[in-house]
């Protein structure tokens, strides 16, 4: 089998599996618990109105939070570290915010049943302190030291009045798109949705569309997200409480989704205690997400092949560890692979020589049985075996390390640590397109030099022999608009196999004339 066609068949294999990739849902059925509580969290606040002329801003190193100090909701949480463009002088990437065409996302907490105005107890660079207006409930938001984490309390200070006071905390959004979102085709193909993590299930996920009734789970611990690429706002659920996760509709919530988490009866604790939720608010990077909660990781789209894309991830980020640059980190991870595999890949170079040696022959048995296909694929096979010829023996290296191709897509395509990373001259984000073109160019040329080192079979249709000719071109174009770390594993990938060809024609034959490249 060529190495050509193979390796063009891996190409668009890698095309193919990025168009299917977001066009995935992972709809999972669950019985749903009845609790008909849950209709009494109501949108109250679609639009900010004199609440955003008011909002109180808190911070620590890591985020910025707006709340209004009227109704105790969380309007604005901004990423001071990750700003909307890399240099850019703004607070950061919005995950709550809202603007002028309508987007709503934002956080309220305190007790079902209880419609309760507060105003302004004690305020901190760090924390703020709500007092409702009849002196009955307290609400403390408070951020942890340089870290995505904040926790929201709510208390009774008085008396709570009955039992079927319900604790809860929810996060509301309208549909749209994310905050400060990039826009592009590639940009939005990772999942963006809510997820929650069950004793049964550690990452049932839904994209908010698809939400047409409410989906509730009733547990102990867990968590509850909305996840956009490289970002995700998280409720983290105490296991000392049984509490509900939902999400509901907007057909039953005034056009506004509700992800919540709700305790179903007060009684399990006491009130005037208080109850304390954990909030992340941040991006997702594998190694912090292992340590705020089992199975927050998940929220990381590694595709099909995410048990070779995390170890892939964690080499990489050692190897940058040491290096300092990640573009340069790609190249050294892409020779790591290609060394790892170059027995395989020897074995399938050799497989192939010998399949060229031998198309003499085969084209006289084809242009002898050309009008007998039976009689045509028994000679075939007797001249394989005669040969000493596999005829997968070159496709089967390939094929090995397509997981690896495609696993190492989808950790460059998800990792925020490549977000806003120079590699070197034009290259300053290796998440987003080249802006000169230089490395999809620089593909297509190594493309058509691994096209130039293999000649074409004989007897090659010619139509498909043009088509051939020009997938360069065409496999650049789609490069174009893909980010620039993706194309830089590309051409490394390309060039490191050209040079690994060359090695091996040395030492197994001398190609033709018609295909050497000097």
């Amino acid at each position: 089998m060529n190495f050509r066609y193979l390796y063009i068949a891996l190409v668009l294999a890698f095309a193919y599996m990025l168009f299917l990739s977001w066009g995935q849902d992972s709809e999972r059925k669950k019985e749903l618990v009845e609790a008909s509580y849950i209709e009494r969290i109501e949108v109250d606040a679609v639009n900010p109105p004199e609440e955003s002329a008011g909002l109180v801003e808190i911070q620590n190193e890591k985020i910025v939070l707006k709340i209004s100090p009227s109704s105790g909701k969380v309007w604005e949480a901004r990423l001071k570290e990750h700003t909307y463009l890399k240099n850019d002088s703004s607070l950061g990437v919005r995950l709550f915010g809202f603007n002028d065409q309508g987007f709503r996302f934002y956080l309220g907490s305190g007790f079902a049943g209880n419609d309760s105005s507060y105003k302004i107890a004690k305020v901190y660079a760090d924390s703020i302190e709500l007092i409702s207006l009849d002196g009955s409930i307290s609400k403390k938001i408070s951020l942890k030291e340089n870290d995505y984490e904040f926790f929201v309390e709510d208390r009774f200070v008085g008396e709570a009045k009955g039992n079927d006071l319900t604790p809860y905390i929810a996060m509301y959004r309208t549909d749209g798109k994310a905050l400060d979102a990039r826009t592009g085709f590639f940009e939005n193909s990772s999942y963006t949705g809510v997820a929650f993590n069950t004793p049964d299930d550690p990452y049932a996920n839904f994209r908010l569309r698809s939400v047409d009734e409410k989906k509730e789970y009733l547990q102990r611990g867990g968590w509850l997200a909305f996840i956009q690429k490289y970002f995700m706002a998280a409720i983290l659920t105490p296991s000392d409480r049984e509490q509900t996760l939902t999400v509901i509709p907007p057909k039953e919530n005034q056009g506004v989704y509700v992800m919540a988490a709700m305790s179903p009866e007060s009684k399990d604790f006491d009130l005037t205690s208080g109850i304390e939720h954990r909030v992340f608010v941040g991006p997702k990077v594998r190694s912090d997400l292992l340590a705020r909660a089992a199975d927050l990781e998940l929220t990381i789209d590694m595709g099909w092949f995410w048990f070779l894309a995390q170890p892939l991830m964690m080499v990489l980020s050692m190897i940058n560890g040491f290096v300092g640059n990640w573009g340069v980190s790609i190249i050294l991870l892409t020779v790591l692979i290609k060394l790892f595999f170059w027995p395989i890949s020897a074995k399938g170079f050799s497989s192939m020589a010998r399949m060229r040696a031998a198309q003499p022959k085969l084209k006289e048995v084809q242009d002898r049985y050309k009008d007998d296909k039976t009689k045509l694929g028994q000679e075939m096979m007797a001249l394989y075996k005669k040969e000493g010829i596999n005829p997968v023996g070159g496709c089967f290296p390939m094929l090995l390390q397509m997981p690896i191709f495609i696993s190492f897509f989808f950790c460059l395509r998800e990792s925020v640590e490549l977000r806003h990373e120079s590699f070197f001259f034009w290259i300053q984000d290796l998440s987003a397109p080249d802006p000169l073109f230089i490395l999809p160019v620089v593909f297509a040329g190594l493309m058509y030099l691994t096209q130039q080192l293999n000649p074409q079979p004989a007897g090659m249709d010619p139509t498909q022999a043009q088509v051939m000719k020009f997938m360069p071109i065409m496999i650049a174009g789609i490069f174009v608009i893909m980010p620039s770390g993706l194309v830089l594993y590309s051409v490394a990938n390309s060039g490191i196999s050209l040079v690994q060809q060359r090695a091996m024609y040395k030492k197994y034959e001398t190609p033709s004339s018609g295909g050497d490249v000097g």
